[in-house]
């Protein structure tokens, strides 16, 4: 019975998908960064590429500035802001970790 059940478990742990996540090193490039905000996408997500909007459940809408393909459903997401003074204004950079992929972004801007 030890064995069988031994043996159940070892097929159980070999069908299981692996599991991708960050670590301490992905969160180099985010030092002196912000939370804003948590949210999820809505829908699905099929990744960033120059120019697509983002739109998030907490109404907020983002434009992605860097490409990366991945695909999920309603991932969960941070938004990060640093601000940055050039030529006497401050000025905000956006990044969001989207699942476990982190992208430059830009805020919707009004024509």
């Amino acid at each position: 019975m030890r064995r069988l059940l031994h043996f159940v478990l070892l097929t159980v742990c070999a069908w299981v998908p692996h599991v991708y996540a960050l670590d301490a090193s992905d969160f180099d490039d985010l030092v002196g960064w912000t939370i804003l905000e948590t949210t999820q996408v809505n829908g699905d997500f099929e990744g960033c590429d120059f120019d697509k909007q983002i739109r998030f459940s907490n109404g907020w809408t983002l434009t992605c500035s860097s490409y990366f393909y991945s695909y999920s459903y309603r991932p969960e997401t941070v938004i990060f802001v640093k601000s940055f003074p050039y030529k006497g204004q401050n000025y905000w950079m956006i990044k969001a970790l989207i699942g476990d992929e982190i992208y430059d972004m830009q805020p919707i801007r009004a024509k």
